[in-house]
């Protein structure tokens, strides 16, 4: 490696954790997307909001809910009087919906919305019309935000200093309808007054039970209850519900709820399919842990060592053959056969006499004569100097036809 590439890899390496090293200490941009979910601690998630309300609420009485209100009402869940509480921008209940959360209402219960729209047979039902402020000749679109109740207005109104879009009710029912609060966007910069008020918080009764809206859900968002004390509006807003209600908190209808991508979702989302599935993943984990011991690894196929006596014998025989050498074969064909005798019929061939001869004939069934010609031929074979090719053949012959004689 020469000195030029090694300055070069140095200097390129410096570059780099340079650049990680600003990248990770580069200060993380304000995240303002109105989310309102209850995790968010962004400027308009509602993550104060919703431990101040769980931790001072009596136990048992909130309860989160993250399925949609028509399947959450159609259960049998054994509630006691209970405010269903959504926020978010915009809530777009349907018809089927709307129908379900007022028949429950109707029965002794309420529901506190803030959201800058709802769905509109809500609004049909009690006679409500909703609109929004465009003003353009006032470029700044700072909302200031009140109550009118003598006890809870406070005499300088609440101020957020975004800008954001503003919804108001442009007609209600005056002869069922209680105007709770009021709004105005700053007028050149001024927030010591609400100018030119419109009506954005109001209650009215349904049945048995309450309806309760608020058309700027920003108030009770996080930037807006850290500001000064402007946590005390969203204290007083709240005030209206029932502090002996159960608080329902909707996770359903909210821009940062939480969204399954995973097809797991479904299985889990029903407990029949959910034991299903974890059946089958523990049966299929005892089939491979039963299965793989009872049975064992294919055992490879081993070829034997060929028998090479045969061909070691012919090749040794080609060469006495060649060599013409009888006498020496004879020898080793005889010793052969004294073995033969020796392993087969258990006698003694160092000493051949005629008791010798005798018992091989009996152990062999071959007559006395037989066995006599033959170990007469062999001892002649013995004695000669020079045996003939013939001799070799008769030798052979008489010994193949002892062994088979029955």
């Amino acid at each position: 490696m020469s000195k030029t590439f090694k300055v070069i890899l140095v200097v390129l390496i410096a570059a780099i954790a340079l650049v990680v090293y600003l990248e990770s200490s580069k200060q993380e941009d304000i995240n303002w997307s109105q989310s309102y979910s209850r995790s968010d601690k962004i400027p308009y998630g509602t993550f104060v909001l919703y431990n101040t309300l769980k931790d001072t609420r009596a136990f048992n009485t909130f309860k989160e809910v993250n399925k949609p209100p028509y399947e959450f009402l159609s259960e049998d869940n054994d509630l006691e009087k209970s405010t269903y509480f959504f926020l978010n921008n915009y809530i777009s209940f349907d018809e089927a919906e709307s129908n379900k959360l007022l028949s429950w209402v109707a029965e002794g219960n309420s529901i506190f919305i803030g959201a800058r729209s709802i769905g509109q047979t809500i609004l049909d039902t009690l006679n409500l019309e909703i609109n929004t402020i465009y003003e353009y000749q006032n470029f700044e679109h700072k909302p200031l935000v009140n109550l009118v109740n003598p006890e809870l207005h406070r005499e300088l109104p609440y101020y957020l200093d975004i800008e954001i879009d503003g919804s108001y009710f442009s007609k209600v029912d005056t002869l069922y309808t209680k105007v709770l609060g009021e709004f105005s966007f700053s007028k050149a910069k001024d927030t010591t007054k609400i100018i030119e008020p419109k009506v954005n918080f109001i209650k009215q009764p349904f049945g048995d039970g309450e309806i309760i809206i608020h058309l700027l859900p920003d108030a009770f968002t996080n930037y807006f209850m850290l500001r000064e004390n402007n946590y005390t509006y969203a204290q007083n807003a709240l005030s209206y519900i029932d502090t002996n209600d159960v608080l329902l908190w909707d996770n359903h209808h909210n821009n940062g709820k939480t969204v399954y991508t995973s097809p797991l979702y479904v299985f889990f989302s029903n407990r029949y399919l959910k034991w299903a599935y974890y059946m089958l993943i523990i049966g299929t984990l005892l089939w491979v842990i039963f299965e793989g011991r009872r049975k064992q690894r294919a055992v490879p196929i081993v070829k034997p060592l060929p028998n090479q006596t045969l061909a070691f014998t012919k090749t040794i025989a080609g060469m006495y053959l060649d060599k013409k050498d009888h006498k020496s074969i004879s020898t080793h064909q005889i010793n052969h056969f004294l073995e033969y005798i020796r392993s087969n019929y258990g006698l003694n061939t160092n000493k051949i006499n005629d008791v010798f001869i005798s018992n091989l004939a009996g152990k062999s069934n071959n007559s006395l004569e037989e066995a006599k010609l033959l170990i007469n031929f062999i001892v002649s074979i013995r004695n000669k100097s020079i045996v003939t090719a013939n001799d070799l053949t008769t030798l052979n012959k008489r010994i193949e036809d002892f062994k088979t004689s029955k």
